[in-house]
């Protein structure tokens, strides 16, 4: 997942340092790098207050999704797409030893571009409707244009 904004790496920073050392203005510095003032202010800033460069340490706990446990779920998901996220998670459970939140798996999901809806009821269709159907469809090819012509389509609203 790509930031906001384009990161600096450490040899553009400990160069911009070298030259804030050197009595060279924070203008110059900008000039010479080809980076923007304010990230040279920044720098600059935060080598004062820190004296470091490197990036602090990130705060918060370490995230328990895998890169293997994101192709775990995406993986069952296609297989069965009416697996919920509950029954995702125990089965999260059982193979990775990992407690992990349903939200957590469902936000999996959708990161890669799947929606929850619910499907849509349909009609069993077994071999004897399958006749029935087939016996009505081919007793209505043979009718005549008139017999069409008194006949309303809908699209199966309920009216």
């Amino acid at each position: 997942m790509s930031g906001r904004y384009k990161v600096t790496t450490n040899s553009i920073r400990n160069l911009i340092i070298e030259h804030f050392k050197d009595g060279v203005s924070i203008r110059t510095i900008r000039k010479l790098v080809k980076v923007s003032h304010s990230t040279v202010f920044a720098i600059i800033k935060r080598w004062k207050l820190r004296g470091t460069v490197e990036n602090a340490l990130k705060s918060g706990a370490p995230q328990k999704r895998t890169p293997r446990n994101r192709s775990f779920i995406m993986h069952k998901v296609k297989k069965n797409p009416r697996h919920s996220a509950v029954r995702l998670t125990t089965e999260l459970e059982k193979r990775f030893a990992i407690k992990v939140n349903p939200e957590t798996v469902r936000r999996v999901i959708r990161s890669y571009g799947y929606n929850s809806r619910v499907a849509r009821r349909k009609f069993f269709v077994n071999e004897r409707t399958r006749k029935l159907r087939l016996d009505f469809a081919n007793s209505m090819v043979d009718k005549d244009i008139s017999f069409w012509e008194s006949v309303i389509f809908l699209d199966e609203s309920k009216i």
